[in-house]
């Protein structure tokens, strides 16, 4: 069995694609920004809402209502991110269709965007042969561990209000 290097950073994201969210953990490693895309937290969430459900039943006759049905899915998805996370870096080190991988020698900005309605943090990554790459993450969750990283590689940072710029030293 191989030795699996060791993250700095891991937490669930979901990256937007052209298309559509794709749910899945975000791992940072010194030298990548790696999203692993992942479904489990989502089954997990309607699973524990199910077993909820069918729990409550005998008890009510009507079902969990709005708290029995937010605790089955907020149950289901705490333990569908925990399985992602521990999931993620086999995942991540046997590549695939599934797995995005960010050098970051490549990263030139990463700042802080708003999501719509439903609020949140989205984290926007901005790479040298403009790519940009978008998360459901909050840049204050990761500024300081990519600041970290990037001066390991020997980079500069500069911190703005909109984020972090990165240089080459």
């Amino acid at each position: 069995m191989t030795m699996l290097e060791q993250p700095i950073q891991m937490r669930p994201a979901a990256r937007y694609g052209a298309t559509r969210r794709l749910p899945g953990v975000l791992i940072l490693y010194p030298d990548r920004l790696v999203h692993v895309t992942s479904w489990v937290t989502n089954w997990c969430a309607g699973l524990g809402f199910l077993i909820i459900y069918v729990a409550s039943l005998p008890v009510s006759h009507t079902g969990p209502g709005a708290l029995g049905g937010a605790i089955g899915a907020g149950g289901g998805t705490a333990i569908g991110n925990a399985i992602a996370k521990r999931q993620a870096p086999k995942k991540a080190a046997a590549g695939g269709d599934h797995v995005t991988v960010i050098p970051l020698d490549s990263i030139t900005r990463v700042q802080e965007g708003r999501a719509g309605w439903a609020g949140g943090g989205r984290l926007l990554v901005s790479t040298s042969p403009q790519a940009e790459y978008t998360f459901r993450a909050k840049l204050d969750q990761w500024s300081a561990y990519l600041a970290s990283a990037f001066a390991g590689r020997g980079r500069s940072v500069q911190a703005t209000p909109s984020g972090l710029e990165i240089s080459e030293l």
